[in-house]
């Protein structure tokens, strides 16, 4: 009495395009860069408050080209990377036929690209990095080792 049905794959039905309206991703979007942006600017307060000084330079530029990172820095740089982020997501809602699919790939390719920079920015190996950042010597109280006393 049961008929064996015909095995459906994965193939038989590709998964429909799952558009969002162009008011919903940039609503999407813009809590995301407000939450984003907060919790980078958190993350720096505590590098600071750790006593790590911040600094960046020109990718291939010298270490005297490195200058310090203000409060908010980071969370203005990430607005204008989201704006272009924005951009990007409503250019792939709009023509892609699988827009999720799209948008992963397109930002996975920008991650890695954007990782590059750090590795060719100015003082970025341990010699230019102390050069970049000379320090007066302490000049707190230090313990000595017994002997006799330093010059």
């Amino acid at each position: 009495m049961s008929a064996a049905s015909p095995a459906v794959t994965a193939t038989d039905h590709a998964p429909a395009a799952v558009r969002v309206p162009f008011r919903g991703l940039l609503r999407t979007n813009l809590v995301a860069t407000v939450l984003a942006a907060a919790a980078t600017e958190a993350f720096t307060a505590l590098v600071r408050a750790a006593g790590v000084h911040l600094a960046v330079g020109d990718p291939g530029g010298s270490a005297s080209s490195v200058v310090p990172v203000n409060f908010g820095a980071c969370a203005i740089a990430l607005a204008m990377v989201m704006v272009l982020g924005i951009g990007l997501a409503a250019l792939i809602n709009r023509r892609s036929s699988r827009p999720a699919r799209a948008y992963t790939i397109a930002t996975s390719a920008l991650v890695l690209v954007s990782l590059a920079a750090p590795l060719i920015a100015a003082a970025t190996s341990t010699g230019d990095q102390a050069h970049a950042r000379r320090r007066p010597p302490h000049r707190g109280r230090r313990h000595h080792p017994p002997g006799p006393p330093p010059p």
